[in-house]
This record gives C-alpha cells, sequence and structure tokens, in this order.
C-alpha cells in the first residue's frame, strides 16, 4: 500500500520523505490550521521535489476558480480538498486536474463523492488534529482508491492496514515536535506501509 506524509513545513522534511520513499507529500494551505504553509513557500519546496514523488496540496477552496488558482499557484500535482461538491470536483478533474475529498467514514457520504474524485480520504473528527478513531469503521469498498487518514502512528496503523486502503496518510504520528518530521519513524511507517 502506498504511504503520504502530510503536514510538511521545510524543504528539508520534504527531501527527507522522498529520500525515504514516501509515494506521496502533503502541504497544508489551510489558514488557522497547525503546519499551514503560504502558497509561495509550498511552491517553492514543491518544485525541489522529483517528478516520481506526487506532490499533494491541502486546502479549502470554495468554488472552482479558487481550486484552479490554488493548484496553478502551488505547482501541486493532487488537491486534497474538504468541502467542493461533487460538480465542482467534477469540473476541476475535467479541466486537467486531479483532486483528493476527505470525507467521513461513512459509506453514504463516501458514495456521494467516489465518483467525482481521483481518490477519498477518510477521516474522523476534526481534520489536523491527530485524533485516532475506529479504522474498522471506514468504507474503504465505496471506492477504488480509499486513504485512511487522522491519528495514524506506528504502533495504530495495523488496524487502519486491515482495511487495505490505497494509502495511508501520517501528520503528527512521525513527528518529533509538532511540524518537524523524524526520518526514523518516517522510515517505518513507509516500511510498514509496504509489508
Amino acid at each position: 500500500m502506498k504511504a503520504k506524509i502530510c503536514g510538511i513545513t521545510s524543504l528539508d522534511d520534504a527531501t527527507m520523505c522522498e529520500e525515504e520513499g514516501a509515494d506521496a507529500i502533503g502541504f497544508v494551505h489551510f489558514p488557522g490550521r497547525g503546519r499551514s504553509l503560504p502558497l509561495a513557500m509550498i511552491s517553492e519546496i514543491m518544485r525541489s521535489i522529483g517528478p516520481l514523488t506526487t506532490k499533494i496540496l491541502v486546502c479549502d477552496p470554495k468554488n472552482f476558480d479558487e481550486a484552479a488558482r490554488m493548484f496553478d499557484l502551488s505547482g501541486a500535482d493532487m488537491l486534497q480538498v474538504y468541502s467542493l461538491p461533487p460538480e465542482v470536483l467534477q469540473e476541476f478533474r475535467d479541466a486537467g486536474g486531479s483532486v483528493i475529498r476527505a470525507v467521513k467514514p461513512d459509506s453514504s457520504e463516501a458514495l456521494k463523492y467516489a465518483g467525482s474524485a481521483d481518490a477519498l480520504l477518510f477521516e474522523a473528527g476534526i481534520p489536523g488534529t491527530g485524533a485516532s478513531y475506529d479504522y474498522s469503521s471506514v468504507p474503504t469498498e465505496c471506492c477504488v482508491r480509499s486513504i485512511i487518514a487522522g491519528g495514524l502512528r506506528i504502533d495504530n496503523m495495523q488496524a487502519a492496514k486491515a482495511r487495505k486502503p490505497y494509502a495511508l496518510d501520517v501528520s503528527s504520528g512521525v513527528e518529533s515536535s509538532p511540524g518537524k518530521k523524524d526520518r526514523a519513524m518516517v522510515s517505518e511507517f513507509i516500511r510498514r506501509c509496504r509489508e
């Protein structure tokens, strides 16, 4: 399964995550959220990442135009969004963009977005808080590419892996301090995703 390391706040951490083999690296541009960076800084870091590592902008645009602007300015390969409706997701994809839609671990909500997003990211509670939940409740069968996020750590990721998602998404669970990724934890998380 694939590994996404999210909440990157520095060029050093981005480079390290790429070196350790992360499939995707996430950058937060979400005012008021921890680890949120300005688009210009995200763009600068993203330009340093090689073409075989997927670069994801975690954001909350309110409409198609704002999504397209953030996508272009950041240099991201994909957007991860929280509130765009299915018709806007489809419009964004029709225009050449790729998008992950975050949803609660609820099958009715998942089915609402499954056909209009490239992947669904399941997370319970308030996104970005690092709160764990019952990963056995995630309806991974609702979509082709499901990503489990929220409170994952090396010591609890097995429960999420048991749902056989497309990918696992970790942020604070591989940090030595808020916003600072730990190489050994990143490496071990990725290794266990590959098992």
